[in-house]
């Protein structure tokens, strides 16, 4: 995929200095929500809906935080690389974005609203380990940056697999004349540094927001799977823990995870290791001869645990490097060799 897809969000700020500050000399509150969160009807809380009224109450919810949702929700563009973000702040000016969308601190960004005005940003700071960015919104003549549509974010220690969420973005790139796009969706598994879901993404969504059903951000698009509905998310957390940091535009960690080679498989967590749940066309392990229900257990030395535990041990190699993966199939015990491909 072309980086002028690459997904992610961005965090704009208004004013901005060419030096940045050290993470000490910033005093700024961390931009948690206070407000008790208003309560949702019981059937956020039933496993599937089951009746007429319940899809009908979901969807009077869902309604209710659309406009809001995406008024808040803004296209980043970097010299050649766009995704999308969300406003968190409009008095500072930022907006949260991806790690990977924004690439450096201390660079012009463009930010598009949805409604297509156009505004100034400059990137402040990256945690490329965890793939969160920053960025703040520059003094604009034209538009009065305090009356932009800003949302809170939330506390995610309370999410769990099941819970409804909302994801807006710029699906393939803002496209003039398109608001941001809404998609329903639910927590698939919650990590300490990482969300999977099962909304349906696409490049140029990375960077924006991840609503709960409060209208509260809990998390920023991160990796788009190889399946649409295959999908992680940086939780709001990452950003609150270092909010000193990010504000004073340091940079720091490694690479963000995804960026580098790719396997192909979607899993759960088991005792035994990381069940397979579905294996991409055309991706590694599906041309290697891994199936759904197969138990990755090993890679080369590795022992695997889960599926966060293996996409970090697969990011340890290049694309193009052959690894050895063992895994259980019908009870026994198998090795296949896989050669790892690039993700875009």
């Amino acid at each position: 995929m072309l980086r002028s897809l690459l997904t992610g969000a961005v965090i704009v700020a208004v004013g901005f200095s060419t030096a940045p500050l050290s993470a000490q000399d910033v005093k700024v509150q961390k931009p948690v929500s206070v407000a008790p969160a208003a309560k949702l009807s019981e059937v956020f809380f039933k496993t599937v809906p089951d009746s007429l009224e319940d899809l009908q109450e979901i969807e009077r919810q869902v309604t209710s935080l659309t406009r809001m949702a995406i008024e808040s929700t803004v296209s980043v563009r970097v010299g050649e690389a766009q995704g999308s973000g969300v406003i968190i702040d409009n008095k500072a000016g930022y907006i949260l974005t991806a790690a990977h969308v924004i690439g450096l601190a201390q660079k012009n960004a463009t930010i598009i609203l949805h409604d297509g005005r156009t505004l100034k940003g400059r990137t402040m700071g990256l945690n490329r380990g965890l793939d969160a960015g920053l960025v703040k919104l520059v003094e604009d003549n034209e538009v009065d940056i305090s009356k932009l549509s800003a949302v809170k974010m939330g506390d995610i220690s309370e999410i769990e697999a099941g819970e409804w969420v909302m994801a807006t973005g710029h699906p393939n790139g803002y496209q003039s004349g398109r608001a941001p796009v809404v998609r329903l969706g639910r927590i698939v598994s919650r990590k300490k540094h990482l969300l999977q879901t099962d909304c349906t993404l696409i490049g140029g969504d990375s960077g924006g927001p991840l609503f709960n059903m409060q209208g509260q951000v809990v998390g920023i698009h991160s990796r788009i799977g190889p399946s649409t509905s295959w999908n992680f998310h940086i939780p709001v957390s990452a950003f609150q823990d270092d909010w000193e940091k990010l504000v004073s535009g340091d940079m720091w960690g490694a690479k963000p995870l995804g960026q580098n080679a790719v396997l192909g498989v979607n899993g759960e967590d088991t005792d035994r290791g990381c069940k397979v749940t579905a294996v991409t066309r055309g991706f590694p392990a599906e041309i290697a001869g891994l199936q759904a229900d197969d138990i990755i257990i090993q890679l080369n030395d590795e022992k695997i645990t889960g599926i966060e535990q293996l996409a970090e041990v697969v990011q340890q190699y290049k694309p193009g490097q052959t690894v050895q993966i063992t895994f259980i199939r019908a009870g026994k015990n198998m090795t296949f060799e896989v050669q790892l491909a690039a993700r875009d």
